[in-house]
């Protein structure tokens, strides 16, 4: 005779056991609820592993496209025109201009940079005109410390910080009459110097980069 159920065993196998079907094993249906159970929870943890890194990798992958290449940007070829560009005072050529607007709908025409480049420094659009440096016209920006952080972690060079290279590198925020931008620069100093790298407010520009006569 088959046993009442939940008789006086105290094994919860016993218990399951004497309410099943006979022929159907208790430790069968708690191993096929365990694995079930386990195909859930790594369905959950693969899905919220997707949703947390997933799209950080898209968005390294977007970030990538900003990388530049500094060997790779373009030395001038023309001589210097009536003016030289110095920044600290040291004579330097541009090789790398990086511009983004400031907000989400700002957008930066790429064929008008040196006319930018002139509101923000009288005559930095003439030095490009002439250096022909590498443009880049990144997505609008939210945060001035974003940008800069962005700008540096982008354009990597051989020479650490604090050791002599030609590479200086200027980054911020300026204002290009009343549209205020973001801007990135790449010189070629004459002589190697350890200026390295400057992140500047927007009237610090007109301080740090002169043109001079020739």
């Amino acid at each position: 005779m088959r046993a009442a159920p939940f008789a006086d065993s105290s094994d919860p196998l016993d218990q399951l056991q004497s309410i099943l079907p006979d022929g159907v094993p208790a430790w069968a249906v708690v191993a096929g609820v365990g694995v079930l159970l386990l195909i859930v929870l790594l369905l959950l943890v693969r899905k919220l592993w997707r949703a947390l890194f997933g799209r950080a990798k898209e968005s390294d992958a977007w970030d990538r496209e900003l990388d530049v290449n500094l060997d790779e940007c373009p030395l001038p070829t023309r001589p210097v025109g009536q003016r030289q560009l110095t920044v600290y005072h040291q004579p330097a050529r541009l090789r790398l201009v990086v511009v983004a607007g400031v907000g989400r709908e700002a957008t930066i025409d790429a064929t008008a940079v040196e006319k930018l480049l002139d509101k923000v420094v009288p005559g930095l659009g003439a030095a490009a005109q002439t250096d022909r440096p590498r443009v880049r016209v990144w997505p609008p920006q939210m945060s001035h410390h974003g940008f800069t952080a962005a700008f540096h972690r982008h354009t990597r060079k051989a020479a650490g910080r604090g050791e002599p290279s030609r590479w200086v590198l200027l980054a911020g925020r300026a204002q290009a009459g009343r549209q205020p931008v973001m801007v990135g620069l790449g010189l070629w100093a004459d002589e190697p110097n350890t200026i390295d790298r400057v992140n500047l407010e927007q009237h610090q520009w007109l301080d740090v980069l002169r043109l001079v006569p020739v």
